[in-house]
């Protein structure tokens, strides 16, 4: 969803009320208005603006009220309908081109309600073409052959498309590069061409121009498309026109660039002058003191190639580059907490849904499927976290926002520091943003109470990475302190030894009456809480899915739960008796 279109939540009861206040509090602002005899005229206002609207009430009020106001996919604003009870999300208009169905996932999740998206290419799990043409700015020269096109991607899943000579976009999963354009369903170009496709047209191009100041903004019209027909090249596809400095100041070529929305850049004579091209003109040495205006001019703004030389016209040159792409995704890191989607940060759910690619091992990715069903998702198995990285780095160079997910926190035992440690290796220009995630040891410690209330330090008994003697001297020195213990991966199918001697050093140095928490599965399922002392701790109920927390002597049981006292009681022990009048 654009970041500059406003939230305006309609609501009919006070049941609906409460319902958008809790809606309201997901957006940094949102409008909220009572539905009333007077609202159909805000409706149509905040429609026209192409602000996002969210009903709380049937679906079948929205139709009404909303039947008069609809054209077309290009024009209508998103609209989503949650039920009074917050059990549903629907999607109801804007689902790809306002980006609606992103954001009806989001809600939903946020809601703990059920999303309902009627989109065919969300229902089959497919990636939405129309969005990925919106994304790169691609003008259809024929969009009446996008539905049959998209018909087609529905129902077998594969598309084929024929990119021009020097364009290189990042494709959808499902759509495959062709060189044949006969067996094409997609043409990107910038040349003129005809045929029973989807041709669709970037804006790539930057004319080089070089003129006398007699010409008018007509003339200008005229030159140009004579030219590009001339060339056989589309007018659609030009981006900007770039020329000598002091000329980009001309009047008519100002007007001329407005009214076709096209960048309008001007150098300087050394920057000119700095540039290889193919024609030369004395006429411009001797009056300007540069050799090439057009085709200097039209290889500077486009950081590109040549595609058309210099052709010259009465008082007018022109020269046209190709602009290569050269979009770089963004790399997210992001932990996805213990499991549960309720524990899902915010930020981590909003990243998810707007990623083009998804990069993670194979039980995380399940975890949040149902969120990233519709995208390019690369699954992993355990130990390959370099291939995951390399995954995710490449997805991103090839164009592609991509989240790369990591359980619980990605700075805790996660993956954040071998993404940076790969980024680095590599000298690569990419932009990273670590999203946290609640760790385990977060859950494990809310399930308990609060054991670490006060200070506290971890350990992992994994020596996949970290050798067992470092790992064994660690925990010794720390076994030696009063402090709490977490334990991060304590037992494994294939490591059962390393624990039992990890369970030896704490004997040996610990007192056997010593409070230990084991927390299995958290927030899953199959959640276990073990509380136990360090002389009976169970070996056979811990495994790869669990945590321990060996307490420390301040610990204490309180009721259901471990608290480790930080010293309350003894400062401020006197003012903890609450007055019976309350009770």
């Amino acid at each position: 969803m654009e970041k500059n279109k406003e939230i305006f939540i309609f609501y009919l009861s006070e049941r609906g009320r409460g319902l958008a206040e809790v809606v309201s509090s997901y957006f940094d602002r949102a409008n909220l208005i009572k539905l009333d005899s007077s609202s159909k005229e805000k409706i149509e206002k905040s429609w026209r603006k192409g602000n996002t609207l969210i009903f709380i009430m049937a679906l079948g009020i929205v139709a009404r009220f909303c039947k008069d106001f609809i054209r077309g996919k290009e024009f209508d604003p998103g609209v989503i309908v949650i039920d009074e009870a917050g059990n549903n999300v629907i999607s109801y208009l804007g689902g790809h081109y306002s980006e609606i169905n992103k954001l009806t996932l989001e809600l939903a999740t946020y809601l703990l309600a059920h999303p309902v998206i009627t989109t065919a290419s969300d229902n089959l799990n497919l990636p939405p073409l129309d969005l990925w043409i919106k994304e790169h700015g691609f003008i259809m020269k024929n969009p009446q052959k996008l539905y049959e096109v998209m018909s087609k991607f529905n129902e077998t899943k594969i598309l084929k498309v024929f990119l021009e000579e020097g364009l290189n976009f990042p494709l959808l999963a499902g759509i495959i590069k062709t060189e044949n354009i006969e067996e094409a369903d997609i043409v990107i170009t910038y040349k003129k061409r005809e045929g029973d496709k989807l041709f669709l047209i970037p804006k790539c191009l930057y004319a080089g121009v070089g003129f006398h100041e007699v010409l008018s903004e007509e003339d200008f019209e005229r030159l140009f498309k004579e030219a590009f027909e001339e060339a056989s090249l589309e007018f659609l596809a030009l981006r900007g026109v770039a020329t000598l400095d002091k000329k980009a100041n001309y009047l008519p070529l100002k007007n001329f660039c407005l009214k076709h929305k096209l960048e309008l850049l001007g150098f300087n004579k050394e920057k000119l002058s700095e540039v290889k091209t193919i024609s030369h003109s004395e006429e411009a040495l001797k009056n300007l003191g540069i050799a090439s205006v057009s085709e200097a001019a039209s290889l500077l703004a486009s950081k590109g190639s040549l595609i058309l030389p210099k052709r010259v016209y009465k008082d007018f040159t022109l020269a046209i580059s190709l602009k290569p792409f050269e979009k770089k995704g963004k790399l997210f890191v992001v932990g996805i907490g213990p499991g549960a989607k309720d524990l899902l940060t915010l930020k981590a759910l909003r990243v998810l849904t707007q990623v083009s690619a998804v990069v993670g091992y194979k039980t995380y990715i399940k975890q949040i499927f149902s969120l990233v069903k519709n995208k390019e998702v690369y699954e992993f198995s355990m130990t390959q976290e370099v291939d995951r990285v390399k995954k995710a780095i490449e997805l991103c160079l090839s164009g592609k926002d991509t989240a790369l997910v990591s359980g619980g926190d990605p700075g805790i035992y996660g993956m954040a520091g071998l993404v940076i440690e790969i980024i680095q290796k590599n000298k690569l220009p990419l932009e990273v943003e670590i999203i946290p995630g609640i760790s385990a040891l977060n859950i494990g410690n809310a399930l308990l109470g609060a054991p670490l209330g006060n200070d506290f330090a971890v350990i992992s008994l994994s020596d996949r990475l970290t050798p067992w003697e470092v790992i064994e001297r660690r925990l010794s020195a720390l076994s030696d302190t009063d402090l709490p213990l977490v334990i991060f991966n304590p037992k494994s199918r294939g490591r059962k030894a390393q624990f039992e001697r990890a369970l030896s050093i704490l004997r040996m140095k610990r007192p056997p009456e010593t409070a230990v928490a084991i927390v299995n599965s958290a927030s899953r399922e199959d959640e276990e809480i073990i509380l136990t002392t360090l002389s009976e701790l169970p070996s056979e109920r811990i495994g790869m899915n669990s945590l321990l927390i060996i307490c420390g002597s301040d610990t204490q049981v309180l009721g259901k739960f471990l608290v480790a006292k930080r010293g309350y009681e003894r400062k401020y022990g006197g003012e903890y008796e609450i007055c019976a009048s309350h009770l």
